[in-house]
């Protein structure tokens, strides 16, 4: 852009100084709003710079950021409409007036004067160089802006003046105080459990002789309970951050959602039985297309919102409607209520409000309905909460469709783990891993609600070089297995919110690991439907130890067993590359090759595969878990690092071929 004001185009740079209008071209092309009338100029004939300052003044007028052009004496030469938004002025007032100053003006609008005319006299001070700064309004839609100015300069370099470039960065800095809060908030939350574990753990290794052992496991208990606890936030933090990226994988199927919430008030019944449940539901079969576990963790954890928030002897409704397109469900209460300022932030994650005045919050992460909004939106779904004030209790709403909208992409992704899911033989089945871990300590878990069970399992299991870990909830044992496949698993009949057997055929769904399940009062007729669902084995209680221990080693044999068998060979070659499953051991030219867990797994998936092209969804499935189906970065990561171990020039690959766009496959030499 020229600035133009003596004759002609080849203006000096001191008729610039002297002269304090604004860009200007022959009247009759411009608007006369972007004309000064302060000083009369001479018409320049050249066409082409009349069209350039057209266009340009065009692409000003269009700026979302407000633009300002001043002179050396601070004299506004040229403004866009949105320069004079954010100014808070009307239009034309810039250069109609004689001296128009940006900078008093402001200050005027900032939220602290003194702090503000520190900054811009800052900005003001050096016309030459670029910088910027950003100021607090007060009594103005815009509650942030940031202004930037730069030198404007002509060919000769001569400074001609300055551009100023105001910005709304209100939702900028609204987004970064939220991120900021909610990382305070969850260090808070983590600092709890890790607090008690450093204190029992201080405490055991200061003096360890002088406690009796009734207290030294109370101790151990309380750390292990305390890390259980961790485990579970940090979780459901992963769950509700990838759920807002989009980046949670769905597994959708067909789920008659109206006997799932009949289940789930009649666990809730027994569960809370000081609260009255009255469910509304349909008496027709509803059919939504979802993802059952998510979902039905959703309405756990507004069922438990509604139970800690009402008083004892408190009902809360559950009714169940739908039209056409969708279905709504709402859950009642007669407890604390809401009042007004906190229905915007109900569902942000670690917002409590108290049950009453003396507290200044109410119990648990803070984390349940954040969670509950992040599926039931990922679903396509809407969620909200009504209250008619503190003190007269409080409905939640949400809505499912009856299959989510999703792209064409998202589709294709879904209907393959879908069809997964419906045998654990099928092609997404997690793979047997028994027979890579022979020589390492096996892996057990421990799914039982009597935590005196709990406790004599662990304690005989350990003994045994077995690693345990114990869970009394079903919801959280399924996020444990996302992580991690255990070697085997040891199920009760009843847990705290699922029966054994819900879980079992949840379980058989997408893995074959070996369940042993331990029956509190089994019948025949349920001892056989058991097995039939899917249990490798099963004992009565009260259980001979000796006996349980001696069926655990057997199923962790016959699992090393299947394993070797499904690998069809004990032995892998390709080329000069060999895997040596018995051993563990991966091998080029005869010299061995140290991998990773990880690394290994992955080479062994692509070995068991020979030949075949594995998708990236597939890879990470089987290697990485099904909480992992859009994390293609790790497959990139894994597979360069593997073919820097395994290929002499990792760059022209022999063995690990890349399909584009779908994913790779080993080839046999």
């Amino acid at each position: 852009m020229d600035f133009a004001t003596g004759n002609g185009a080849d203006t000096s740079h001191e008729d610039w100084q002297q002269s304090p209008g604004d860009l200007w071209v022959e009247k009759s092309t411009l608007p006369a709003s972007s004309i000064s009338t302060s000083t009369e100029k001479p018409a320049i004939t050249s066409s082409s710079l009349a069209r350039e300052y057209y266009i340009l003044d065009g692409v000003a007028t269009n700026m979302g950021s407000g633009f300002i052009l001043l002179n050396l004496e601070e004299q506004v030469a040229y403004s866009n409409p949105s320069a004079e938004r954010l100014l808070g002025i009307e239009s034309g007032m810039l250069l109609e007036q004689p001296v128009f100053d940006v900078r008093k003006q402001l200050i005027s609008l900032a939220a602290n004067p003194e702090s503000a005319q520190t900054e811009l006299d800052r900005l003001w001070l050096h016309p030459e160089q670029e910088s910027s700064t950003e100021l607090a309004l007060a009594d103005a839609a815009v509650r942030w802006l940031r202004v930037r100015s730069f030198p404007v300069r002509d060919d000769p370099d001569h400074l001609l003046g300055r551009g100023v470039l105001l910005d709304d960065i209100t939702l900028e800095r609204s987004a970064t105080q939220t991120r900021n809060e909610t990382l305070a908030l969850a260090a808070h939350e983590l600092k709890t459990p890790l607090a008690i574990i450093k204190g029992c753990a201080t405490t055991l290794l200061g003096n360890s002789m002088r406690w009796d052992p009734s207290l030294l496991r109370e101790m151990l208990q309380m750390i292990d309970a305390q890390a259980d606890r961790l485990h579970d936030i940090l979780n459901t933090l992963l769950d509700v951050w990838r759920l807002d990226a989009g980046a949670q994988n769905l597994r959708l199927s067909e789920v008659h959602i109206a006997k799932l919430l009949e289940q789930l008030v009649e666990r809730w019944r027994k569960n809370a039985p000081r609260h009255q449940f009255v469910a509304g539901l349909p008496a027709e079969d509803i059919v939504v297309h979802c993802d059952a576990l998510r979902i039905e963790q959703a309405f756990n954890h507004l069922l438990n919102n509604a139970v800690t928030y009402s008083p004892i002897g408190g009902t809360i409704k559950i009714q169940l409607e739908t039209n056409d397109v969708e279905v709504r469900l709402s859950i009642a209460d007669q407890g604390a209520g809401i009042a007004p300022e906190h229905l915007d932030r109900i569902f942000d994650r670690f917002y409590r409000i108290s049950i009453s005045p003396g507290e200044e919050r109410s119990s648990g992460s803070g984390l349940g309905l954040a969670v509950a909004r992040a599926t039931i939106e990922a679903h396509g779904g809407k969620i909200w909460a009504d209250s008619p004030g503190v003190g007269l209790g409080s409905t939640f709403y949400c809505t499912l469709p009856f299959a989510p909208p999703m792209e064409t992409g998202q589709l294709h992704q879904t209907l393959w783990t879908t069809g997964a899911t419906s045998s654990p033989s099928g092609p997404l089945a997690a793979p047997r891993t028994g027979h890579l871990k022979q020589n390492l300590r096996s892996k057990v878990v421990v799914v039982e609600n009597d935590a005196r069970i709990a406790r004599y399992l662990r304690a005989h299991l350990e003994e045994q070089q077995y690693q345990v870990h114990t869970t009394s909830h079903g919801i959280q044992f399924l996020r444990q297995l996302d992580l991690e496949e255990p070697d085997i698993i040891l199920l009760a009949t009843r847990l705290s919110d699922m029966s054994g057997m819900e879980l079992l055929q949840r379980l058989r769904e997408f893995s074959s690991t070996p369940v042993m399940m331990l029956c509190d009062e089994c019948d025949e007729d349920e001892r056989v439907r058991l097995l039939g669902l899917g249990a490798d084995d099963l004992v009565l209680k009260p259980f001979s130890i000796k006996e349980l221990l001696a069926r655990v080693r057997v199923l962790l044999r016959r699992s090393i067993v299947q394993g070797e068998q499904s690998t069809g060979e004990a032995i892998f070659r390709t080329g000069d590359l060999t895997l040596d499953y018995a051993q563990h051991q991966v091998s080029i030219q005869g010299h061995p090759v140290q991998l990773s867990r990880t690394e290994y797994k992955l080479l062994c998936t692509l070995a068991q595969n020979v030949g075949r092209v594995m998708t990236h969804e597939l890879l990470l499935e089987r290697v990485w878990g099904a909480e992992y189906n859009r994390e293609v970065d790790f497959i990139w990561v894994y597979i360069s690092r593997l073919r820097r171990k395994i290929e002499i020039d990792p760059r022209h690959p022999r063995y690990i071929l890349t399909v584009p766009d779908v994913g790779y496959k080993l080839v046999k030499l």
